[in-house]
């Protein structure tokens, strides 16, 4: 949640200076006749992962990215030895952020006429398992009941503790829940909140109120809180869900997740895979083609766009044909 909040604040700091930029260009345009066909010039600028549109006399909003080439490999591997085969002669498995990536991950589909689903560079990180307080990893001592964490319906990323032992969870699921503050010697204080919340409504609750969600980092402290619980309480674990191999989070942003996806149906899904623009998760083990990628290098281009006046300059025509130039 919160790395999804710092990506929109992220994004909101990008449009207010693309709006300020177009306010200071809209304020500075002579009183020229301007004709029936309406001309739009774009300057597109590429530094590392951003791609700056600035028009004359608007804005085109594109979700654009570092640029990458991409590889179709037909031949079946398992998705680890995928990424091998891709990280020793390209860059690694495929990674699709943007518009521009997903043309051009489509028109290599195409050309070698795809007709299966292939392994791309997403994966669950079923191995951050961390505390909400500081980020702090979890250390040595990790009392998980038999079989957890086992993300039961493919979405467990939270964790509680019963009266024994610690659960993943859903974490939309209300539950009451443990937190903590400092006590004048600077031991942790454990408060037992009994109104069920989600994790995250209760870690912002703990954050308000305390100091965070509880956390355990030895027996001792451990016994205090199972003494606490009744039957279920949240505590201050969680965990990183999808990513790609960049470890960018999975946004479901150009391509989004097959309806009911993902449900870890068979156990250990935790590799991704595209069918017809949508992703599911599979076992790793499981053979498929799969696409690789490259980044594009290149200098800073400029490029003239000229549309009419009543096309639209946020359809998909316009969209491709900055993106061929």
């Amino acid at each position: 949640m919160e790395a999804l909040e710092k990506q929109i604040r992220d994004l909101q700091v990008k449009l207010a200076q693309l709006q300020q930029r177009k306010s200071a260009l809209e304020s500075s345009r002579t009183n020229a006749h301007l004709s029936q066909s309406l001309r739009y010039s774009a300057a597109l600028v590429m530094r590392n992962d951003m791609l700056l549109l600035t028009f004359y006399t608007g804005l085109i909003p594109l979700v654009l990215s570092v640029p990458c080439k991409y590889y179709l490999i037909q031949q079946g591997e398992t998705w680890s030895d995928a990424q091998a085969y891709c990280r020793v002669n390209h860059t690694d498995l495929a990674i699709i952020e943007g518009d521009d990536n997903m043309i051009r991950l489509q028109n290599e589909a195409q050309r070698q006429h795809l007709g299966s689903s292939v392994w791309i560079g997403l994966y669950n990180d079923i191995n951050s398992w961390r505390w909400s307080y500081a980020n702090e990893p979890l250390g040595s001592m990790r009392p998980w009941h038999k079989g957890e964490p086992n993300n039961s319906g493919g979405r467990q990323l939270c964790g509680a503790m019963s009266k024994v032992d610690w659960w993943d969870k859903t974490c939309t699921d209300p539950n009451p829940f443990i937190c903590f503050n400092y006590t004048e010697t600077g031991a942790y204080n454990y408060i037992y909140i009994s109104n069920a919340m989600s994790w995250y409504k209760a870690q912002m609750y703990c954050r308000t109120h305390y100091i965070d969600l509880a956390s355990s980092k030895d027996t001792a402290e451990n016994s205090i809180m199972l003494g606490l619980v009744n039957v279920y309480a949240w505590i201050g674990l969680f965990r990183d869900s999808w990513k790609w191999i960049d470890q960018n989070n999975f946004t479901t942003y150009p391509i989004s997740w097959m309806p009911g996806k993902p449900d870890n149906g068979l156990g250990n899904e935790n590799c991704g895979y595209l069918n017809n623009s949508e992703v599911a998760d599979a076992q790793c083990s499981g053979i498929m083609p799969f696409f690789c990628y490259s980044v594009i290098t290149g200098q800073q281009q400029i490029i003239r766009v000229t549309v009419q006046s009543n096309q639209d300059v946020n359809g998909p025509a316009v969209k491709v044909s900055i993106l061929e130039q």
